[in-house]
């Protein structure tokens, strides 16, 4: 019954179970030899499942029985459909049956082929394909690498940017580019101490570290003396003999950084220093220089952050009229929502560094023409007074691209022109232009500073004068000659039927004075600082107006 149960084990594949059943039955002659059978089919299954794998080093089916010679064939037969199988997975032709003995040396040399090119393919990953240096990553990765085994040593990390390569690729073409850089590269590939690596992280850019100096003097002298060779270093091309030009900086470890990648660009920040300060010449990072810059970088990109996020808002500082007392207006003045500018003269210096002015422009007067049309309501009859930067804005075109209501929007409107605008003839030709379109009106801002004077008030005729704070600080104890001065600008505002503010009321004094001089509109502090909302004219001094006034003006 055991002989049985086994075969019928052996034949569902089930070889432990049939071996257990065989051995059950040793008194049978058949058992013994059943057994090896068994054993036999058993280590033939195990091995070729491993040849389905892929596994072509397992080890093969122990033969020390009656049926080595039908195991080994087996064996065989197996091992080389596997490879085939392999082989045509892997893209390759299936062989006819004849080749089958040739598959095993056939498989060893695309074993060896693949081994190869996958060698092959490291290298190439690691190195520059033109001059076979090191590319920046594996440059790092190696200075990486001798920095965690000798951590105690000091290195120097010398990068160069090639001054003359375009010329060079120009006048001689770039056949002789390539030589030029192959000479580069030689000559620091000479340039060696103690455990050094060589690179060409960008086309006309190559880097050098050398490890193992005993101070930083010496390291930052290998430094000196790189450049030094290449400097001294002539090319032959075309018969004609070109001097090798480099600008070059250098980082020392540990002193000036202690992981790689942090030392390649301390080096290379000293080499765009160079190059924008004395071309040719070494410098060795300078941690100062690179707050400054990394500051400034930073305020670039929090501009960028302001401009793209619309991180504006607008405070609102009334503008009084000295004839009745009662606020005729609000001057819109920008104010910048993140901490990273203290004030709106920041953003103004900045965008005007980064040639953004106009984008700043732009973001302005969409914020303050959605405010405006948002806000009619509560403005009525009253003006925004709003500075324009550039005056680019200053026409119906550009307006409609800012919003669909600008035409309305416009009639709450008064455009301030900043003295920063210099063209007389065009800017005249544009402003009247504007207001016959948009029937709006124009004031001129800070006259008597910067470009604001007597021409651009002829040319210009604005509907309002803004005369600077310079003319009114301490008005009432200025001199006689200064008085007499605005008294005449006065009267010909009047003559010409423009309309005079005075800026930058801070006193009652003050205040007296401008009244006195019939000056049409106010505006200061004394008023009102800019609020977020629109406030009204404090009481007191809506009486203190009135009072002063009827004071000067009994019988109007």
């Amino acid at each position: 019954m055991q002989i049985d149960r086994g075969l019928d084990k052996l034949l569902h594949g089930q070889y432990e179970e049939a071996l257990e059943a065989f051995c059950q039955s040793s008194s049978s002659p058949q058992a013994e030899k059943l057994c090896q059978i068994t054993k036999a089919l058993a280590e033939t299954k195990n091995y070729a499942a491993e040849l389905a794998k892929g596994n072509l080093s397992v080890t093969p089916p122990a033969s020390s029985n009656s049926f080595a010679a039908e195991l080994n064939t087996l064996h065989m037969n197996l091992r080389r459909l596997s490879r085939q199988m392999l082989m045509v997975s892997a893209g390759y032709p299936a062989l006819p049956a004849d080749y089958m003995g040739e598959l095993s040396d056939g498989l060893d040399f695309v074993m060896n082929q693949a081994a190869t090119l996958k060698n092959q393919a490291e290298y190439d990953k690691s190195h520059d394909s033109e001059t076979g240096l090191l590319n920046r990553k594996a440059f790092v990765r190696s200075v990486r690498g001798i920095l965690q085994e000798q951590p105690d040593r000091v290195g120097v990390l010398f990068c160069c940017e090639l001054d003359n390569i375009k010329y060079i690729n120009d006048a001689y073409g770039y056949d002789n580019g390539d030589l030029y850089l192959s000479r580069v590269a030689e000559v620091l590939a000479a340039c060696t101490y103690g455990t050094s690596f060589l690179a060409r992280p960008a086309g006309n850019e190559f880097a050098v570290y050398a490890h193992g100096f005993n101070n930083e003097s010496d390291a930052f002298g290998f430094a000196q003396g790189c450049l030094k060779t290449l400097l001294n270093t002539r090319v032959m091309l075309r018969n004609e003999e070109v001097w090798i030009r480099a600008s070059s900086g250098a980082a020392v470890y540990p002193h000036d950084a202690l992981e790689g990648d942090t030392l390649m660009n301390c080096a290379y920040h000293a080499q765009l220093e160079v190059k924008s300060r004395n071309r040719g010449t070494l410098m060795r990072f300078c941690p100062e220089i690179y707050r400054t810059k990394a500051n400034v970088f930073g305020r670039q990109e929090k501009l960028n952050e302001l401009l793209d996020g619309k991180l504006l808002r607008f405070a609102f500082q009334p503008i009084v009229s000295l004839h009745d007392a009662r606020i005729i207006g609000y001057e819109a003045l920008m104010r910048p929502t993140i901490p990273d500018f203290s004030n709106p003269l920041d953003v103004l210096a900045l965008a005007e560094n980064q040639s953004k002015l106009l984008q700043l422009e732009k973001v302005t007067f969409e914020i303050i023409f959605e405010w405006v049309h948002s806000h009619k309501h509560l403005l009525a009859d009253r003006k925004i007074f709003f500075n324009t930067i550039s005056t680019r804005f200053l026409n119906l075109a550009e307006l409609r691209g800012i919003h669909p209501q600008c035409e309305a929007i416009c009639k709450n409107m008064v455009f301030e022109i900043l003295e920063t605008a210099t063209v007389e003839n065009s800017l005249a030709q544009q402003v009247k232009d504007f207001r016959t379109e948009m029937s709006t009106q124009v004031a001129l801002d800070d006259f008597g500073c910067g470009h604001s004077n007597i021409l651009r008030l002829i040319n210009l005729s604005p509907d309002i004068l803004k005369i600077d704070r310079f003319f009114i600080k301490s008005i009432h104890n200025t001199s006689a000659s200064q008085k007499e001065l605005l008294s005449g600008l006065l009267n010909y505002c009047r003559a010409k039927g423009i309309l005079s503010l005075a800026e930058g009321v801070e006193t009652s004094d003050e205040l007296a004075s401008v009244i006195r001089m019939g000056f049409d509109y106010v505006q200061g502090f004394y008023l009102g600082r800019p609020e977020k909302h629109l406030n009204e004219l404090d009481n007191n001094i809506q009486a203190e107006i009135l009072d002063f006034h009827e004071k000067f003006y009994p019988h109007r």
